[in-house]
């Protein structure tokens, strides 16, 4: 996808002035369209899918807020 832009933007920088601002125009109403609404589906299915994964993954690691109170313990410790 990068190369074929990097090739987008060479063929643009060839263009006469008035044609660029033609193609500049023509890329920026692109932008500024909503999104289809297939689009809009699979991005609706995708927020979905990761909501349902929220807070189902597991780690053993222990960090200070799961275990603080030994940490203060330690931290306490070290300063007398």
């Amino acid at each position: 996808m990068a190369t074929a832009a990097r090739r987008l933007i060479e063929q643009a920088k060839r263009l006469p002035a008035r044609d660029r601002r033609r193609v500049l125009s023509a890329i920026e109403a692109s932008l500024e369209k909503p999104s289809s609404p297939a689009v809009r589906q699979a991005s609706r299915r995708t927020y979905e899918a990761l909501i349902a994964l929220a807070a189902t993954a597991h780690s053993d690691a222990c960090d200070v807020s799961s275990d603080k109170y030994a940490h203060l313990a330690a931290a306490y410790s070290d300063d007398a």
